[in-house]
């Protein structure tokens, strides 16, 4: 039977580092090239190097940090050291890279897994809690799926080590299969459109697009390949060769493909996800045909992004549109136990079954009211409500673009995090649907002195999201003096959309948060027309507008704050005003790609010509803002509406004059947006030489 066709071997090697490795040896015998990841693989290296090794036997390591750089990639061996740190995003990834017939072996050590240390805890809890305080209820959780029933893995006690047998060699199959010629099919039918191909994770996407590229530059098409790099593409590459097109695979550099003013009549863009939105727009203009693949499920979250956002951008565009997939598996066999285990268990793509509590069958009672109830959870009440926990993020894998396997471990483990879901029932039937969910942490307040490094830009301790922004980017000083539950998802269930079970669900924290003392409701996101109206119409107000596109949705982070209390609301309203004043004249100059539509409801629309003329003018809180700058860390791109009515300022005050040598360049840094900021003329070669100079001239101009 061809390789192709068989499952996965799943093993739990335990023992210290030499007996483990002895064991992954004797298994991946036949194997080529096995990959060894770990939270530290220092100490992997440093055995792979030993003399006594086995010079025949040669394996890479890679760190849990390294492991998205093996996406795209195929390996036929891979273990997984848990030892020190359990990595939820580092066995999605690599489990997803594994060829059928291939190893996927996980690491434990020879004590209690549960009482060891984890090294990697320490990313999902907030100042100033520690991994020694705080229970990890998702590495008791990853131990309870580990042993289910339908576990994949299988264990070797110590009598059984010599009985280890190598596994077999595997075999190449290179022949596109019936769904991939279909797929090409439709793509060849397009040959003036977008085509977009998505699909899980081993369904044969870089062996289709390595057929279709190899074809076309047959037939002498101009045809560019890209990706994030050049790592994530070897898989399709080697289809390339393998097919001996007359020329070497066309791969380019996003960013060279952009410079340049050559136009192609193909283009492909493999991993999409991986690449910012704002650059996958502009690259859908380079070529009469583009086909954009990229995984929608299964690792970390990216996918969703390219197809919430970037998908509807194309739907909108003049060229035809074709959708493609890639349901069956050709990495693995069909009905693969490690891909069932990871997807049912581990909750990393959609579980059919969680998708019909989602739109039960059959629907709810409509002849009698239906009652609407609310849940608030936190770390271990998400074990104890199991349906409720693969429900929600089932949910959330829906509807948030940023939902990625590392949320289940943070919803778990860390403390300040909690959710809130709505539910609908009908008790003649007897039924619950669950129709929306929040995610939210509670943030601040932060003590004096930590407070006032924040300010300054010497700390960023973990977490609080919140007051650390207002702190850093916009300096209010008081910031750190709140509390805030700061709403990191929320989601509706689609078939309920519109509805306004959203809001409900909102009103009903706003209760529980003014009953326990929580000064704002709060909220960051990526900034789109809906999603702003959303939360203008439930009383938020914008207190900050990030200064850089988020990579995934490509829109601007906008930061809003809801007061729950009277002693904070003339404080949320001293915030909103220096928002504005800066969004005055940031707008029009830093934010010249921010549609109209989404620019008209960010708040300048409602102030009055009297209400302009005073914002504009130069205060203490500008001063103030300014002496962060010039003698600490405050970000260069946080002060630039500060810095124009502080020149304004001094010239009116004769402290400088338009003609002066310093003048010249603070107008020609502030006449264009930071990124076009052209100082070569001012003998400055660096970006880090003009923020140095300009900082001399600040500390002048606050002196004056």
């Amino acid at each position: 039977m061809s390789s192709a066709f068989q499952h996965r071997h799943c093993f739990l090697l335990q023992g210290d580092r030499r007996q483990i490795l002895s064991d992954f040896q004797k298994l991946s015998q036949h194997l080529k090239q096995p990959l060894i990841c770990a939270h530290d693989d220092s100490d992997w290296r440093a055995l792979s190097h030993e003399e006594q090794a086995d010079p025949a036997y040669q394996f890479n390591t890679c760190s849990f940090k390294q492991a998205k750089q093996q996406l795209g990639l195929s390996h036929e061996a891979i273990l997984l050291d848990l030892t020190s740190g359990l990595s939820i995003e580092a066995i999605a990834i690599l489990a997803g890279t594994v060829r059928a017939g291939g190893l996927f072996a996980l690491a434990l050590p020879e004590l209690d897994w549960l009482a060891t240390p984890d090294q990697e805890l320490a990313r999902y809890l907030p100042w100033p809690l520690e991994p020694d305080q705080v229970h990890s209820y998702f590495k008791a959780y990853f131990w309870q799926q580990l042993e289910a029933t339908d576990s994949p893995f299988i264990r070797f006690d110590d009598q059984q080590h010599s009985a280890i047998a190598p596994l077999p060699e595997l075999l190449e199959d290179v022949e596109l299969t019936q769904a991939q010629q279909q797929a090409q099919q439709i793509f060849r039918a397009n040959p003036q459109g977008n085509n977009i191909l998505l699909a899980p994770r081993g369904r044969g996407k870089s062996t289709l697009l390595g057929d279709c590229l190899a074809q076309l530059v047959n037939k002498g098409y101009k045809v560019a390949l890209t990706a994030a790099h050049q790592q994530a593409i070897l898989t399709l590459k080697q289809h390339y060769e393998h097919l001996k097109p007359n020329k070497d695979l066309p791969f380019y550099a996003a960013d060279a493909l952009l410079s340049q003013s050559e136009q192609w009549d193909y283009l492909f863009i493999d991993e999409a996800a991986m690449i910012p939105v704002p650059m996958l727009k502009a690259l859908a203009n380079k070529a009469q045909c583009t086909l954009f693949s990229t995984t929608d499920y299964g690792y970390e979250g990216a996918g969703k992004g390219f197809g919430l956002r970037f998908c509807e951008y194309l739907e909108a565009q003049d060229k035809p549109l074709k959708r493609l997939t890639l349901t069956t598996p050709i990495r693995w066999g069909e009905n693969d136990p490690l891909e069932n285990w990871l997807n049912q268990r581990l909750l990393l793509s959609p579980d059919p079954q969680v998708e019909n509590t989602l739109n039960p069958e059959p629907p709810l009672c409509t002849d009698t009211p239906l009652q609407t109830s609310f849940t608030q959870l936190r770390n271990q009440q998400w074990l104890a409500q199991g349906s409720d926990l693969k429900d929600s993020f089932q949910l959330l894998l829906n509807a948030h673009y940023q939902t990625s396997p590392e949320n289940l471990r943070w919803m778990l483990d860390d403390p300040s995090v909690q959710g809130f879901t709505l539910a609908k029932t009908s008790p003649q039937q007897n039924t619950s649907k669950l129709v929306s969910v929040a995610i939210l942490t509670e943030e601040g307040p932060l003590p004096e002195q930590l407070s006032q490094a924040v300010l300054e830009g010497h700390r960023r301790p973990r977490g609080h999201l919140l007051p650390q922004s207002l702190l850093a980017h916009e300096g209010h000083n008081t910031a750190a003096n709140y509390r805030y539950w700061r709403i990191s998802r929320i989601a509706t269930n689609p078939a309920d959309q519109q509805q306004g079970y959203a809001s409900q669900l909102l009103e009903h924290m706003e209760t529980v948060a003014k009953q326990e003392g929580i000064d704002f409701l709060a909220t960051s996101f990526a900034a789109t027309l809906d999603t702003v109206k959303f939360w203008l119409k439930n009383g938020f107000q914008a207190v900050r507008l990030g200064t850089t596109k988020d990579q995934a949705s490509g829109c601007y982070s906008l930061m809003m704050v809801k007061p729950l209390n009277a002693s904070v609301q003339s404080q949320a309203q001293v915030w909103q005003q220096n928002y504005l004043a800066n969004l005055m004249i940031n707008l029009p100059r830093d934010y010249e790609g921010l549609e109209p539509s989404l620019a008209a409801r960010l708040g300048l629309e409602t102030l009055t010509p009297l209400q302009r003329a005073k914002l504009s003018g130069f205060t203490n809180k500008d001063k103030q803002d300014l002496e962060l700058f010039a003698y600490h860390y405050r970000p260069y791109l946080t002060i630039r509406a500060q810095l124009a009515r502080c020149v304004q300022h001094a010239i009116s005050q004769g402290a400088i004059k338009p003609s002066d040598q310093d003048c010249l360049l603070l107008a020609s840094a502030l006449k264009s947006p930071a990124s076009k900021t052209d100082f070569s003329d001012f003998s400055l070669h660096s970006r880090k030489q003009f923020e140095q100079r300009l900082k001399k001239i600040v500390q002048y101009l606050i002196t004056c």
